[in-house]
C-alpha cells in the first residue's frame, strides 16, 4: 500500500515537471522574455477588473457548495463553506484527475459528520455540469473548423461525459451487483456496504446547473477583459469556445494545474483571433496568475487554516 502511494507521488511530480518543461518552450517560444515591457503597459484598472471577477468566481463556487449541502440537509456556515471550498482548490488543483477534491467529502464527514458517499455525491454534480458546458460550449468549434487534435480531445471528454452520465443513472444497479458478487471478489470487499450516490430532485439539479453556468461565464469574462486590457478586443464567443477547449486539453493531460498544456493550447489558440504571439502569451500568463495561480496560492493558505482549526481532517 505504501509503495503504491509513493508511485502515484513519483506520477505526480514526473507529470509536473513534463508541464513545467512544456510551459517553459512554450514561453521561450513566444518571445515574451525579450519582450516582458509588455506586461507593464496593460490597462491596470481591467486588471483589477479581472481579479475581481476571479474572487466572483470562487464566490460563486462556495454558494454552491452551501447550496448543495443544504440539499443534503446539512446545514454549513459561510465561514466553513469558505474554508472547504477554497481549500479544496488547492488539493484538487495539485493531484492528476483533480482526485484532491475528495478533500471536500473527507471534511464534510469530520466537521458535520456528512455521509461521505453524500459529500461524493455533491461532488459529482459539480464536476459532472462543469465539464457538461465546457464540453458544450467546446462543441461549437464544429461551425468554426475541425482539426485532428480538436476532435480526439472532444471525443475524449464525450466518452467521460456519457460514462458518468450512465453511471449516475444506474448507480443502483452497478451497487447491487458489487454487493452480490462482493464475496467472491477481493477488492470489491474493500467497498463499504453502505455505499449510496443520494440523487436530487429535478429542480435541485436545475439549482446547480444554473450556479455553474454563472461560475463558469464570470471565468470567460475575466479572460475577455484580460485580452482587452492588452489592447485586444476579441470575439467573445470564439474566445469562449477556445478557452474551453484549453481547459479540456489540460485535464485531459492529467497534470497538476494542467500546467504548460493549458497554457500553450490556449495561447496557440488566441494566436489564432489574430493577436501576436508575445500578446497572446502575456493574455494567457496574466489570466493563470490572476486565477489558477492566485486561486492556488489562495488554496494552500486556506487548506493549513483549515487544518490547524479541526485537527484530523484528511490533508
Amino acid at each position: 500500500m505504501e509503495s503504491i502511494k509513493n508511485n502515484k507521488k513519483i506520477l505526480q511530480r514526473v507529470l509536473f515537471l513534463i508541464g513545467l518543461l512544456i510551459l517553459a518552450y512554450v514561453i521561450i517560444r513566444s518571445g515574451i522574455i525579450e519582450n516582458y515591457q509588455i506586461l507593464f503597459s496593460v490597462s491596470i484598472p481591467l486588471i483589477i477588473l479581472a481579479f475581481f471577477l476571479s474572487l466572483g468566481t470562487i464566490a460563486l463556487r462556495i454558494y454552491r457548495w452551501k447550496f448543495l449541502s443544504e440539499k443534503y440537509n446539512t446545514t454549513i456556515s459561510w465561514h466553513d463553506a469558505s474554508i472547504v471550498t477554497i481549500a479544496s482548490l488547492f488539493y484538487a488543483n495539485i493531484t492528476p484527475g483533480k482526485i484532491g477534491d475528495l478533500y471536500k467529502a473527507y471534511y464534510m464527514q469530520k466537521r458535520y459528520a456528512m455521509s461521505f458517499f453524500d459529500g461524493i455525491s455533491m461532488i459529482f454534480y459539480e464536476r459532472f455540469f462543469e465539464l457538461m458546458i465546457l464540453f458544450l460550449a467546446a462543441c461549437a468549434i464544429v461551425f468554426i473548423e475541425l482539426k485532428g487534435i480538436t476532435v480526439i480531445v472532444l471525443e475524449v471528454t464525450a466518452i467521460i461525459l456519457i460514462l458518468l452520465f450512465f453511471f449516475y443513472y444506474k448507480v443502483d444497479f452497478f451497487l447491487s451487483l458489487m454487493e452480490r458478487y462482493s464475496s467472491s471478489i477481493p477488492f470489491l470487499k474493500k467497498i463499504p456496504t453502505d455505499f449510496r450516490i443520494r440523487k436530487l430532485p429535478f429542480r435541485d439539479i436545475v439549482g446547480v446547473f444554473i450556479i455553474t453556468i454563472f461560475s463558469l461565464g464570470s471565468e470567460f469574462i475575466r479572460l475577455w477583459v484580460v485580452a482587452l486590457a492588452f489592447g485586444y478586443t476579441l470575439n467573445p464567443i470564439l474566445l469562449t469556445i477556445f478557452f474551453c477547449l484549453s481547459i479540456i486539453a489540460g485535464l485531459a493531460s492529467q497534470i497538476p494545474l494542467g500546467v504548460g498544456v493549458m497554457e500553450a493550447s490556449l495561447g496557440y489558440f488566441i494566436i489564432l483571433l489574430g493577436v501576436a504571439s508575445t500578446d497572446a502569451m502575456g493574455i494567457v500568463l496574466s489570466d493563470r496568475m490572476i486565477s489558477m495561480y492566485f486561486v492556488l496560492i489562495l488554496g494552500f493558505v486556506f487548506s493549513k487554516f483549515a487544518a490547524d482549526q479541526y485537527r484530523g481532517v484528511p490533508e
